[in-house]
């Protein structure tokens, strides 16, 4: 069973764009932590809505050695992207054909630029397409691989300290497996590599490096049956596990002569938390929560991720003899 994170992966149109002095570095709009437990796995086919909270904290700003510059102003980001997935029964290399879209993304706390004073209420920022996305079902596999965009929709002018998006086009490239380590699907072992190219920003020379995100889980699914028509039927289904992500900056950022901002080694981070899934048959609903406390982090902050999901869905495309 997917995970209420795996259909929204990639719905994460939130950048927090962080200053250390000249350390600091450009950040693209691809959060990690959007995913974890079963990341390769492709939902069934079906249309649904879903509504991931993102919520991150932090007050540790790391340098280029990963040394903590002492103490700094707690930030607070969040975000909500409610968004639309589909996952269609027609083929394509093999693969069910899905698509999914967040129109209307909001965020607070946008931080950018060598300052960390932020907006303190909500605003409109960059959306998210999700035009093509292949999903595969092996007896000891899942495969999942997508490409998606995201749009310069959120205000965004070079040196304002109110802008909530990042002034770029950001193209995400995805490709993940879910591994089921025993002949029940109980324990399975998951990882989703993205990759995100960038435009330039509007009217600038700055070019946000490539940078790749690496998230999955270990996790164990329980079930609770009931006996319906003569056969055992799932009226519960519960994922808990381990989570993990690793984000890293591929390429330099690029900018003008003289611009400080950028400079240092390319920008990473780690984390390692928990997840817990209630997928609720019955009701059709889907509930997620994911908490990652970050380590290791360099040229950025180290803080800590949370993310609560709401899925529904509204209509099944599960074939009968499926």
């Amino acid at each position: 069973m997917p995970n209420a994170a795996t259909s929204c992966t990639g719905i994460a149109a939130l950048s927090v764009v962080l200053a250390a002095g000249a350390q600091a570095q450009l950040k693209g709009h691809y959060v990690p932590g959007f995913a974890g437990l079963q990341s390769g796995t492709q939902p069934p086919p079906g249309i649904s809505v879903f509504l991931p909270v993102y919520f991150y904290t932090t007050d540790d700003i790391r340098n280029d050695d990963g040394e903590s510059f002492g103490a700094s102003p707690r930030v607070n980001a969040t975000f909500l992207g409610p968004g639309v997935a589909l996952v269609t029964n027609a083929k394509l290399l093999g693969g069910n054909v899905g698509a999914s879209v967040a129109p209307l993304n909001f965020i607070k706390s946008r931080i950018e630029g060598n300052s960390l004073d932020v907006p303190g209420s909500f605003a409109f920022t960059d959306m998210y397409v999700q035009p093509i996305q292949l999903g595969w079902e092996k007896p000891r596999a899942d495969f999942v691989a997508g490409y998606g965009f995201f749009a310069p929709t959120g205000k965004w002018e070079q040196g304002d300290d109110d802008n909530a998006g990042l002034g770029m086009w950001s193209h995400l490239f995805q490709a993940g497996t879910t591994l089921h380590l025993d002949t029940t699907h109980e324990w399975t072992l998951s990882a989703l590599g993205s990759y995100e190219i960038h435009s330039h920003k509007k009217d600038t020379d700055l070019k946000v490096g490539d940078l790749l995100t690496v998230e999955g889980g270990l996790g164990k699914t329980f079930l609770k049956l009931e006996m319906a028509g003569g056969k055992p039927v799932p009226t519960l289904v519960t994922n808990l596990g381990l989570v993990y992500y690793g984000q890293f900056k591929m390429t330099s950022d690029k900018a003008g002569q003289g611009t400080s901002l950028l400079e240092g080694s390319k920008d990473r981070v780690f984390a390692v938390g928990l997840e817990g899934n209630v997928i609720i048959p019955k009701s059709s609903m889907v509930y997620g929560l994911r908490i990652e406390p970050e380590f290791a982090a360099r040229n950025r902050t180290q803080g800590w991720t949370f993310l609560l999901t709401v899925a529904y869905e509204l209509k099944s495309l599960v074939r009968s003899s499926e």
